[in-house]
């Protein structure tokens, strides 16, 4: 059998630059996360025939194939579905899926998913991908499934973890790991789950459009999300936690004048909550109307804020930074 997991992240600064050709409009800024120890796994056994059976415990999904040939085009499980096509396997196999992060979480759980999905079929098929040929198939796929342009960033977390400034530039996209101490920023920030999927509260496809088409408005909103995750890149990587803080907030402030519909009078009621509490800042997960919060809180202030968090419905969920990225196990 292999095993294949790969963690989820915390996006901290940055989203939405991260799609092609938007940051080259934006002379090419980093976007910031880290991986965090919310896992996906895939379980894939070779099976004696060509048949093809596939589970997402996730989606409470299964389906049987006669074989990778007899695939349908459109399905729940497109992505899982393509993904084999694009491998095109010899043998039959059973594929399991599952992750640990909450439905529409907003921490790149889909993305961790299909990381840990060609890892285990690059296995498999012994096609000998490299991580960046395995990323950018992922990437151009889950492209084919969505019908919108993806970006670069919820790839390079579940890839290589730690905490990554993605860089893109005028010959590429890359990343580099950035020198943070992994527990002292995991003990700054707690997690919660608000119990509501997210519902996409901002639309990249509609903003990359209004900035291409030259509203000003969108334009300058995202300068200064741009100009934000330039600074955060250098707190990050100086560790001042106090001022990657403050930026957090204003990553916030500013992600919430690009796009109000990314909180919810919910979202708004558990960060005022933890900010009566102690907590420094807070910021939606990912594109928000749901999902994740991650709450910038000074470590003494800890057991107040996730105690007001859970009184207010919301669900703390525990984690830390990861070092680790894509593990692929074959028994």
């Amino acid at each position: 059998m292999i095993k294949s997991t790969a963690p989820t992240r915390i996006d901290l600064a940055g989203g939405t630059l991260d799609i092609w050709p938007l940051y080259l409009r934006f002379e090419n800024p980093p976007t910031l996360n880290a991986a965090i120890n919310l896992y996906a796994t895939v379980e894939l056994t070779p099976r004696s025939d060509r048949k093809v059976f596939v589970e997402s415990k996730d989606l409470s999904c299964q389906a049987k194939f006669d074989s990778v040939a007899s695939l349908p085009e459109r399905h729940p499980l497109d992505l899982i579905f393509k993904t084999l096509k694009y491998y095109r396997p010899k043998k039959g196999l059973s594929i399991v899926t599952s992750s640990e992060a909450p439905p529409g979480s907003g921490i790149g759980g889909s993305s961790a998913l299909n990381i840990a999905l060609h890892g285990a079929l690059n296995a498999f098929t012994k096609k000998g991908l490299s991580k960046r040929q395995m990323l950018e198939a992922a990437m151009n796929i889950e492209t084919q499934v969505i019908s919108v342009p993806t970006g670069w960033q919820d790839y390079f977390p579940p890839l290589y973890g730690g905490v990554r400034s993605v860089r893109p530039g005028f010959d590429g996209v890359d990343s580099i790991a950035l020198p943070v101490c992994l527990d002292e920023l995991s003990k700054s920030i707690v997690l919660c789950y608000t119990g509501k999927p997210r519902r996409s509260g901002i639309n990249n496809w509609k903003v990359m459009k209004r900035v291409l088409d030259g509203d000003q408005v969108v334009t300058e909103k995202l300068n200064k999300i741009a100009q934000i995750a330039r600074e955060m890149d250098k707190e990050l990587t100086s560790g001042n936690i106090k001022k990657v803080s403050a930026l957090f907030a204003r990553e916030w402030k500013a992600r919430k004048a690009l796009a109000p519909t990314i909180s919810t009078p919910h979202i708004d009621k558990l960060i005022a909550g933890a900010i009566k509490k102690g907590a420094q800042a807070a910021k939606v997960c990912g594109a928000g109307g749901g999902g994740c919060i991650a709450f910038m809180v000074p470590p003494s202030k800890r057991e107040t804020v996730v105690s007001e968090l859970t009184g207010l419905s919301g669900k703390v969920i525990p984690f830390h930074f990861v070092q680790r990225g894509l593990r692929v196990q074959i028994t």
